[in-house]
């Protein structure tokens, strides 16, 4: 989520006067009920017990500096979902084989990529805008232990949606292992963010790769926009809802997306 926050200008802990940001400000974060005490400094720790792994996954929050920096519904779900289904996954990890080579957007805290770093397990690569990557480094590095008792691991890259040459570059240094999975939680909310979110999924999905993303809805028109320039490109099924948050008509549904063959192409 954080990708898509800091471009749009909600890095402040107060509301803009963009309606979207509002909206997002009211929408209820994920707190799990393990966080701890708020330093003076207003960091918060988490942690997540995914049942595939000896120890919870942990990550430090910093609410007061905005949306950025925040948990959110989505990024439970999916750290909670993937792990409990394979099928969804490119390839089922098996003894011997290699991690699987997964890429987040939009990292944010890092909470559901560290945690499928773990599960499945994974060499994941985190991304965001660069003002989130010292937080991001900072959590990739409380967990680096367990996620290297797993045989898995974590890094942390800068990544602005649509930008070329930052695509090409995160893609070269993953050339001899490409990656088999993308994903992200919460990405979808800025309208003027569509477009570059479209363009960094066509150009990291295609052939086998799959897309899992995490969604809670908020403007029909995002979504509206998004899915209908998305189902140009990809197949996208609908692969896990919860029910909706309290108080809200919705929860958070994970899609799977998968690259159209594109006629007259092998």
């Amino acid at each position: 989520m954080a990708a898509a926050a800091e471009a749009a200008g909600a890095f402040p802990s107060t509301a803009s006067s963009n309606s979207d940001s509002e909206d997002l400000l009211l929408l209820p974060n994920l707190l799990p009920s393990a966080a701890a005490p708020s330093s003076p400094s207003h960091a918060q720790l988490h942690h997540f017990h995914v049942p595939s792994i000896p120890s919870p996954i942990t990550v430090r929050a910093l609410p007061s500096r905005g949306l950025s920096f925040q948990l959110w519904p989505s990024a439970s779900t999916l750290l909670r979902v993937l792990p409990a289904s394979p099928h969804l996954l490119p390839r089922a990890p098996a003894p011997g084989a290699p991690p699987l080579s997964v890429l987040e957007l939009g990292s944010g805290t890092g909470a559901a990529g560290l945690a499928l770093a773990a599960a499945l397990p994974a060499r994941a690569v985190l991304s965001d805008l660069p003002g989130a990557l010292p937080n991001l480094r900072h959590n990739a590095g409380l967990n680096a232990p367990l996620l290297a008792s797993a045989g898995a691991g974590a890094s942390v890259v800068p990544l602005p949606w649509g930008d070329a040459a930052a695509m090409r570059e995160v893609a070269a240094a993953r050339a001899e292992a490409p990656f088999d999975l993308v994903v992200a939680s919460d990405v979808v909310y800025y309208e003027a963010l569509v477009d570059p979110l479209i363009e960094t999924l066509r150009f990291f999905v295609k052939g086998e790769v799959v897309f899992l993303m995490a969604h809670m809805r908020r403007w029909k028109r995002t979504d509206k926009k998004f899915f209908g320039k998305a189902r140009k490109l990809f197949n996208i099924e609908v692969v896990h809802e919860d029910p909706p948050l309290e108080g809200w008509r919705h929860g958070p549904v994970v899609y799977r997306f998968t690259a159209k063959k594109q006629h007259g192409k092998k």
